[in-house]
């Protein structure tokens, strides 16, 4: 008979890939959070695009201010949201600097932040729409955005505290020990 060799095979899947040698972290982006990051980013843009595109001298002498309010908060979120995605994609959150950045809690209150900015922005431009249609699809599409983020908000949440429990239970600081005769033994 042939000689039988046992070969063992191996697998290791890496969750990073890298285009153009630049890491790509493929958990992040398939996980129910960064996905949500993708669609709020997508639909906080189409939100912006149908409020910028119904401005009219119209409406604009009356209800300016709260046109001006939501395409700020619509676009900043579309931007925050971005970056944040970048740096979570790129694996630049587990890089030198960045390490020192308690990310978790950072995208917990950025969330809370926007979710504050969106609710009074869409209450704002529910009331004083102006009779125009893409006023009240950017409004709609904003109210998508801010369960979103409410989502986001959630399961960062959740993460956050259990990144919290999985510290060890004795954190308190202790004062080191001292020994006089040790110490000047060694001097």
């Amino acid at each position: 008979m042939a000689d039988q060799q046992n070969t063992q095979e191996t697998t290791t899947t890496s969750t990073i890939a890298y285009i153009w040698k630049i890491p790509i972290d493929k958990t992040y982006v398939k996980s129910i959070i960064g996905i949500l990051k993708v669609v709020a980013a997508v639909l906080s843009l189409i939100a912006f695009i149908c409020v910028a595109s119904g401005r009219s001298e119209n409406c604009d002498d009356k209800y300016s201010s709260t046109y001006n309010y939501f395409e700020f908060v619509s676009i900043s979120a579309f931007f925050t949201l971005l970056i944040f995605w970048m740096i979570h994609t790129i694996t630049l959150s587990s890089r030198l600097f960045f390490k020192l950045v308690p990310w978790l809690l950072v995208d917990l209150i950025y969330c809370a932040v926007y979710i504050v900015f969106y609710f009074i922005a869409n209450c704002v431009l529910a009331a004083q729409s102006c009779g125009k249609d893409n006023n009240k699809a950017g409004t709609a599409f904003g109210f998508f955005v801010l369960f979103c983020y409410g989502g986001n908000a959630f399961l960062g949440f959740r993460d956050w505290q259990s990144s919290r429990q999985q510290r060890p239970a004795d954190t308190t600081a202790k004062s080191p020990d001292y020994n006089a005769e040790r110490n000047m033994e060694l001097y």
